[in-house]
């Protein structure tokens, strides 16, 4: 029986540490961008992070927040977008999505 526990969390810890770590710059590579945009929409993200950081640490009530959480990353999404273009923003998206 320990046998086949330590089996168990053995394949378990194998297949967590094979699962790929998505980041925004993953994203972006993904999508192929090039270094303007990549430039472009870094700093679009820097922009929403620090935002978002300004929220979290505010005194507005959690409906408040969340609904200011939700006005920035709606503002961000429309910005990127602009900057870099639909079909591109569509990969990026494909990105998270595997």
């Amino acid at each position: 029986m320990k046998k086949l526990l330590f089996v168990f969390a053995l394949l378990l810890t194998v297949t967590m540490s094979a699962q790929e770590k998505k980041s925004f710059k993953g994203a972006l590579e993904a999508a192929n961008l090039t270094e303007v945009e990549m430039t472009k929409a870094m700093e679009i993200q820097k922009e929403k992070t620090t935002a978002l950081k300004e929220v979290k640490e505010s005194d507005l009530d959690a409906v408040a927040k969340k609904a200011k959480v939700k006005e920035i990353k709606q503002e961000a999404g429309k910005k990127l977008r602009a900057a870099i273009g639909k079909e591109k923003t569509k990969a990026m998206n494909q990105y998270w999505k595997k």
